[in-house]
């Protein structure tokens, strides 16, 4: 039987254990994002480089290439189990709000967002053009890269995959990156054990 002071330690460790389950609890009590380096040893002969932010999702690039001195590109994918969909952005701090991600659809499109909001379903912002976004928002925000060419595929073989090129002309491409999929081609909640966050050390 459990005794008074017994059964306050199991309660705190129950909401203990149901605030990391969202994200604000989450974020107080992680760790810094992971420091990652390009291992150089790419499951994908279409990639330098590759890590596993958490167990179901796997992410490539490849090291960035400076142009006439003004612009570095690089090329990025997310691979993810199939028929869920995934997501990869770059965030001012390495948690998810502020971010700008890309975000596949299995069976639909691959976007960019703004993610300005951890609810559902206002869990972003909407998708980034010339005219749905905010007027404080027409240009990139300092911690986010250009990304372009988003695409997204799925099958049996190779589950959900995203695509997308990026771009910066203000030096180093920003290193801090966030990762999520979800359940199910619905975007919603990813879940705790689908999310990760890491420093990326590019080439």
């Amino acid at each position: 039987m459990l005794t008074t002071n017994m059964f306050v330690v199991v309660l705190m460790m129950m909401m203990a254990m149901t605030a990391m389950g969202h994200e604000g609890g989450a974020h107080a009590m992680l760790t810094p994002p992971q420091e990652v380096a390009c291992s150089d040893a790419s499951s994908s002969s279409d990639f330098d480089c590759s890590f596993k932010p958490f167990s179901t999702m796997e992410f490539f690039w490849n090291k960035p290439t400076t142009t006439d001195n003004v612009t570095t590109t690089t090329s990025m994918m997310a691979k993810v189990p199939n028929g869920v969909w995934a997501a990869v952005g770059f965030s001012e701090s390495g948690f998810m709000i502020p971010a700008l991600a890309a975000v596949g659809i299995p069976g639909g499109d691959a976007q960019l967002h703004l993610m300005t909001s951890k609810s559902t379903p206002e869990i972003v912002a909407g998708v980034v053009n010339e005219t749905s976004m905010p007027v404080f928002w027409r240009n990139l925000p300092p911690y986010a890269p250009n990304m372009t060419d988003l695409a997204v595929t799925t099958s049996e073989t190779e589950g959900t995959v995203l695509t997308f090129n990026v771009s910066t002309t203000s030096g180093e491409i920003p290193n801090k990156v966030i990762f999520a999929h979800g359940s199910g081609s619905d975007l919603m909640y990813h879940g705790f054990f689908s999310k990760g966050m890491a420093t990326l050390k590019w080439g």
